[in-house]
């Protein structure tokens, strides 16, 4: 009955931490109306918000080693309420970027927390509960430009849908404070021999990085994407709740899948309809924006839970390694969607499927080269 309460919990605070990473994307045009700057210089802010899920995700690497990981949690969701408060009162642009930088570390922080929880609790067992942990994740990054809207349709202006998710955030430190934390056990026995593992970690952090730069930059982006492309705000900020939907469902498939299909398999799968998905964006750019987020969320659904699993099953991963596995994710979610307003900038909208087709290779080729060395 402990670990189902703490399951519970876990997975309501990704849905949390899911809304924090999802919210940048679809007010993007909103946060460059508040301070008055252009997309190019608001993309900035995705470099503070990824500088800050580096520094968060090695800070906390080495805070979930020494503290109770429930009580560094909580501390971390604090930071992360109140972020979320203070961004609508943002004056100019280094107080975005500060802002930001704040809740990336915050929200990286949970992330790595949460997944480290997960793994310490489940153990072996682990691969169809993370998966359940990350769906909600993907939930959360789906509701978030669902209550920019509902803020909107309620006539006041995104900075309440901040607001409303603060207040979410809120019942979540209360639920973690009343329940024991997880401990790390190291496995007996390592299936990857001890001389390969470095080199086995460090490329599926370099799978990691390129997964994560090619996710953020979809999530990120598309919405922009789809103003340029001449839709409407409010139906380009519903772009990514379609492709979290999307995603969303793919995790939820990919939950009794997995008991069928080896992880290699499904990962190979994966990243094959995200590469087809960017290549059909950019051979056909009068498709459906809303069918083109379908595709790429389902592309994209299950490949991060998938990755995590794999690692876990051929080394054992204390808070150290989670911290560097979150720090290539930050890594990841800086320079991919930060280079693309830049490169939108200098070779027009059209360059946008050409980013993603591009990562989506580097996805399989490196994917590929882990395989090679965990077989």
């Amino acid at each position: 009955m402990k670990e189902l309460a703490r399951t519970a919990t876990y997975c309501s605070m990704f849905v949390a931490a899911g809304a924090v990473s999802g919210i940048l994307g679809p007010s993007l045009i909103y946060l460059a109306d508040l301070i008055h700057a252009s997309v190019a210089e608001i993309s900035v802010v995705f470099g503070a918000r990824a500088i800050g899920n580096i520094l968060g995700a090695l800070l906390a690497g080495r805070m979930f080693d020494r503290w109770q990981g429930h009580h560094y949690l909580i501390l971390m969701l604090a930071l992360v309420i109140v972020g979320l408060v203070l961004v609508p009162f943002s004056i100019n642009l280094p107080m975005l970027v500060a802002l930001f930088f704040l809740l990336g570390a915050a929200e990286v922080s949970v992330n790595a927390g949460g997944n480290m929880m997960m793994l310490w609790l489940h153990k072996e067992k682990v691969g169809s509960y993370v998966t359940v942990l990350h769906l909600c994740y993907s939930t959360g990054c789906m509701i978030a430009p669902l209550v920019l809207v509902f803020s909107e349709w309620m006539g006041q202006n995104y900075g309440v849908g901040y607001w409303l998710l603060a207040l979410y955030a809120l019942l979540l430190p209360f639920l973690l404070w009343r329940q024991p934390s997880p401990r790390f056990k190291a496995r007996e026995s390592e299936v990857v021999p001890e001389a390969k593992q470095k080199a086995t970690f460090l490329a599926f952090l370099t799978v990691i990085f390129v997964y994560v730069g090619f996710e953020i930059t979809i999530a990120g982006w598309i919405s922009t994407y789809g103003i340029l492309m001449g839709e409407g705000q409010n139906q380009a900020a519903v772009l990514v709740s379609w492709f979290y939907v999307s995603l969303s469902l793919g995790r939820l498939v990919s939950v009794p899948l997995l008991r069928w299909i080896p992880l290699q398999h499904g990962l190979y799968g994966l990243i094959f309809f995200s590469i087809i998905g960017s290549v059909l964006m950019f051979a056909f750019p009068d498709l459906s924006l809303v069918i083109v987020a379908l595709w790429l969320g389902l592309g994209c659904s299950a490949i991060f839970p998938m990755l995590f699993a794999y690692a876990s099953s051929i080394m054992s991963l204390n808070g150290k390694r989670t911290g560097w596995i979150f720090v290539c994710c930050g890594l990841g979610a800086l320079v991919a969607p930060s280079l693309t307003g830049p490169i939108i900038d200098a070779f027009s909208v059209s360059a946008f499927p050409v980013v993603l087709i591009v990562l989506a290779l580097l996805m399989w080729v490196s994917f590929r080269r882990l395989e090679k060395m965990t077989t």
